[in-house]
């Protein structure tokens, strides 16, 4: 909804998955993450992190503004070996544009 002041939430999986396998994965340097924000919460914030050390957390504008703790981070793998549904489907959107002739 425009204007709304619902935060939007749900699409870090999904996000990291696709930047993961676009950015070349673990031989390019990249690690899934998964952090819970609070302890009371059943639900993880995913984001990328790099063996330089770089976060990369596309999905961080949720927070409004605060840092997600990403000390307390553990590593972690998708749940499928190829990319899921949902990351083809915005790897598409990322990399594809129509282009007028």
């Amino acid at each position: 909804m425009r204007g709304s002041r619902r935060k939007k939430r749900g699409n870090c999986y999904a996000t990291c998955e696709a930047l993961y396998h676009l950015l070349g994965g673990k031989s390019a340097g990249w690690k899934p993450m998964r952090v819970k924000v609070r302890a009371s919460d059943r639900e993880s914030h995913w984001f990328l992190k790099h063996t330089s050390g770089i976060i990369l957390d596309p999905t961080s504008r949720q927070f409004g503004g605060r840092v997600p703790p990403y000390r307390r981070a553990v590593g972690s793998g998708f749940l499928t070996r190829e990319p899921s549904r949902r990351a083809r489907a915005l790897m598409e959107k990322l990399i594809w544009q129509d282009m007028d002739m």
